[in-house]
Formats: C-alpha cells, sequence, structure tokens
C-alpha cells in the first residue's frame, strides 16, 4: 500500500465541544472460518478420456471442461467471501483458452468468472456473496496442461451495528440512485469517481485501511439490517499498489486509488458507471451556499436503509485552512463521500468527521479539496491509477487494447492515438483491403515505387499476395 503519512488518532476536537468519532464507520465486521478445499491437479484431458466411449471421435477441443466442483457452506450466515491460497489455471489468455473459475452463489445465482490474472487482481479473494453458500467450478480446456485449487478460510458476515450518528436533528436523508459513489469494503466507507485522467477515486484517509472492493448499484440490506450485496458485475478490486493517503486528523484526512476492471464484465468503474465528480480547485468562502453529500451511511429508519446509498442538503457553514463545515446529515459510513457545493456543481472537499447533534447545532466536517498532498497524489498517481488514457476516454490504454482497440504495432499505445503506417495501405485509408489490390493492379508491371511492397524491383503477383496475407488488417506492416 502506497502510504503517504499516517495519523495515530480517530477522534478530532470539535469548536462546539463534540468529538469527531462518530461519523469513522468500524470496519465490516467479518469472522474467518476454516474450511477444506484441495482439488489436486486435474486436466480437462483426463476427464475427457474417462468419458470417451471406445471407437467414438475425440470431443471439441475448444470448449472448457468442468474438472473440479466444490460447495462452501457456513449455515446462517449473511454472505460470504472466498480466501484461496493456491490456485493453478493453466492455458494462454493470448489464445483464449485459459482455465477459469465459476463461482455461484445459492442465495441470489450471483455468478463471478475469474481467471488467474482475475486472481491477481482481486489479491486471491472472491468478491462478496450473499448467503451461506457458494458453489467452486474449476473449468479448463484441453490440451493445457493441468490446473489445481486450494482453500482453508472463508470470511462470513455477522449482524449489523447501525447506530445512527452526527445527524444534524431529523434525519432528512433520501434514497439516491447517483453512479458515482460507491460502497468501499470491508473499510464500510463511501467512495467517489473524480474527473483525472482515469477516472479514480477518493475517499478519507482512515478508510485507507480497509480499501479492498468496491462496490456499485447496492441493494436494500434485510430488514435486520445486514447489508446485501451487489452481484459480481458491480464489483471492483482495489489495486493496493494505487493507493496514496495521509490521516493526521481534521483537514488531513484522504485517500486517492484506482480499481481494476472487473473480472466478469472486463469493464472499468466508469465504464460501467459512466459518470464522476468534477473536482474544484478548492474549497470557496461562504456565501450561503447549500451542500450535497450522497454516500452508504448506517441507519435504522428502516433497517433496509443501512448502508445504501441515500443523499441529504443543507448549509455550508465554514471554512477554516483544509477544514469545511455543513449541517449536513451523514452517519457512520457516509466517511468519503463527495462534498458538492450545489451553487457550482464542484466537489470542495472529502467528508470525514461528525460535528452535527441531535439538537441540530454543530456541523459535520472534511477536508478541503485542495490539500496539498491530496493534490499531489492526483498529480502522481500509482498502479492502475497511473496508466496511460491516450484518448482520454477514461479507459486505461492497456484495457481498451484487451476489449479490442487495434495496437498492430503492439507498443501498448491504441492506433488510434498515434500516426500508424503500412505499406501495404497504398491508398492510405487505415485499411488493407481491395482498394489496395487495385492500386496494384493499376501499376501491373511498372518499376519499382510504393506498390512493389516486396522491393524486388517490379509491382507484380509477389505484392498481391502480401495485401492478401494482411487482408482485413488495420495495420500489417
Amino acid at each position: 500500500m502506497g502510504v503517504l503519512l499516517i495519523g495515530a488518532s480517530t477522534v478530532a476536537a470539535q469548536p462546539d465541544g463534540m468529538t469527531g468519532a462518530g461519523v469513522i464507520q468500524d470496519p465490516l465486521e467479518q469472522i474467518p472460518i476454516a474450511i477444506r478445499v484441495d482439488s489436486g491437479p486435474r486436466s480437462a484431458d483426463e476427464i475427457l478420456s474417462a468419458r470417451l466411449v471406445p471407437g467414438a471421435p475425440a470431443p471439441a477441443s475448444d470448449r472448457p471442461v468442468k474438472v473440479f466442483e466444490t460447495e462452501v457452506a457456513a449455515a446462517g450466515a449473511p454472505w460470504l467471501r472466498l480466501l484461496f491460497d493456491e490456485v493453478v489455471l493453466s492455458g494462454d489468455p493470448g489464445l483464449g483458452n485459459d482455465a477459469f473459475l465459476w463461482i455461484t452463489s445459492a442465495a441470489d445465482g450471483a455468478v463471478q468468472v475469474m481467471t488467474q490474472d482475475d486472481l491477481e487482481k482481486w489479491g486471491h479473494t472472491s468478491a462478496y456473496f450473499n448467503g451461506d453458500r457458494v458453489t467452486v467450478e474449476v473449468y479448463a480446456y484441453p490440451n493445457t496442461g493441468p490446473v489445481s485449487l486450494s482453500m482453508s478460510t472463508a470470511l462470513i458476515g455477522v449482524a449489523a451495528d447501525a447506530t445512527p450518528e452526527s445527524l444534524c436533528g431529523t434525519d432528512n436523508r433520501v434514497a439516491s440512485t447517483d453512479p458515482r459513489s460507491g460502497r468501499v469494503l470491508p473499510a464500510q466507507c463511501t467512495a467517489f469517481m473524480i474527473n483525472d485522467q482515469t477516472h479514480n477515486f477518493l475517499t478519507a484517509g482512515h478508510c485507507a485501511f480497509g480499501l479492498s472492493v468496491v462496490q456499485f448499484n447496492v441493494p436494500p440490506s434485510t430488514p435486520t439490517g445486514v447489508i446485501v450485496n451487489p452481484p459480481p458485475e458491480d464489483q471492483y478490486p482495489v489495486d493496493q499498489a494505487s493507493v496514496q493517503f495521509q490521516f493526521e486528523g481534521l483537514g488531513i484526512d484522504w485517500a486517492y486509488f484506482g480499481c481494476f476492471e472487473n473480472s466478469n464484465t472486463g469493464l472499468t468503474p466508469f465504464q460501467a458507471q459512466g459518470s464522476f465528480y468534477v473536482l474544484g480547485n478548492t474549497a470557496p468562502p461562504v456565501l450561503n451556499q447549500t451542500i450535497r453529500i450522497t454516500g452508504y451511511g448506517t441507519d435504522t429508519t428502516p433497517n433496509t436503509a443501512n448502508q445504501t446509498l441515500q443523499t441529504d442538503t443543507g448549509p455550508y457553514t465554514s471554512l477554516s485552512g483544509d477544514v469545511i463545515r455543513y449541517q449536513v446529515d451523514t452517519t457512520g459510513g457516509n466517511s468519503g463521500s463527495a462534498v458538492i457545493d450545489l451553487n457550482t456543481g464542484l466537489c470542495i472537499g472529502i467528508h470525514t468527521n461528525a460535528g452535527c447533534n441531535a439538537f441540530g447545532t454543530g456541523s459535520n466536517q472534511g477536508t478541503n479539496i485542495k490539500q496539498t498532498n491530496l493534490r499531489n497524489a492526483i498529480s502522481n498517481p500509482k498502479g492502475i491509477a497511473a496508466a496511460a488514457d491516450c484518448n482520454n476516454n477514461g479507459v486505461p490504454d492497456s484495457i481498451d487494447i484487451a476489449q479490442g482497440a487495434a495496437d498492430c504495432n503492439n507498443n501498448g499505445v491504441p492506433d488510434t492515438c498515434e500516426a500508424i503506417t503500412t505499406p501495404a495501405d497504398l491508398n492510405g485509408d487505415g485499411f488493407v483491403d481491395g482498394a489496395d489490390i487495385s492500386v496494384i493492379l493499376n501499376l501491373f508491371g511498372s518499376e519499382g515505387g510504393a506498390a512493389d511492397l516486396n522491393q524486388d524491383g517490379f509491382v507484380n503477383g509477389p505484392d498481391i499476395s502480401i495485401v492478401l496475407n494482411l487482408w482485413g488488417l488495420p495495420c500489417g506492416g
């Protein structure tokens, strides 16, 4: 984890004599349980050989074969998450024959598909699955070698503690569908996407100790307040190498990080959610502005709203250096929410601390968006957060290419970002096709020139063969 500075205290004194500890949500309570799963070496070839009827033709080799299946159960648990000890998944991603895990929740049928690369990005853990049972299947392709899976631990959930805190009088929060804010687990915080090059995340610094997964499109909690997880396609693993944070009390409490693409959909959070907050340069002076805060705070009114996305507005009350204050309802779990100035629509801070009370006095508090180390971190991203995005579409170039963007010279830069030329593209339209054949035919028999692709001194049949071998490619020289 990329640590800038770590503070010692989670409680900050407020001007009204109250403490700011109330809004700092404890990490999600999760209990490790012992499980025993060891597939041993398995291969698709062994499975197919056992099934093969004497004299029958060999089965197709381009289809995955289930080589192992197991169930992980923890009776009565509201949710569970798998920890993988050792997984070997054979095959070649470049050939599309790499083995994969297929994990299914018995409670709601949610599925997560994971390759070896996905396991690395998820830190050898799974997504959060609702219910107390999941089935784990291992699929491999013929002629790709053995695979194996071993697990000795799973994490399970417990009943929720949803005590409301830091409300400014009556709780006026209402449900929100804002696509820019995600729920952070196990920190039980909020994070939000911003307008940097690849649309990374900000949250509170004290949440950095539990940055593992960011969830979107979170469903209602249970009637007793236990969180319910969205399907795996709405969960994204945090790249620990990207995390930069600082936590030294009021005004010095921020974190900046990036997430890997989803293992099921291949989409980044921005591709899936399609929106982000625009950062202001600084929190402005107080001039009767209205503030909005949207996040995943705890709640008991009703329990089903606990740690789901809710929003509230209220007055901007104070600016003091790197500390901003406002009378907007929040509770534990809202830490890391964007503080939005509705007059401009800009994000002016990160919500971090309590200060309001049931009498409607005091103010909740956050970090000014101009905080020097925060801005330095955004200007110097790390890990996946620093991935190049040459076409400024909010998607790292490596993911663009993995999803089909052309990179004919294999330099990691999509061809749309650079002038790619190939001798076989004789008419310069960016493709090798019939138009290039026509150029050769018009010059057939002439000496040399650009149409003499094999440089034998003449425009002739071998030059046509070169075009045919590169036919349809946007790059082929």
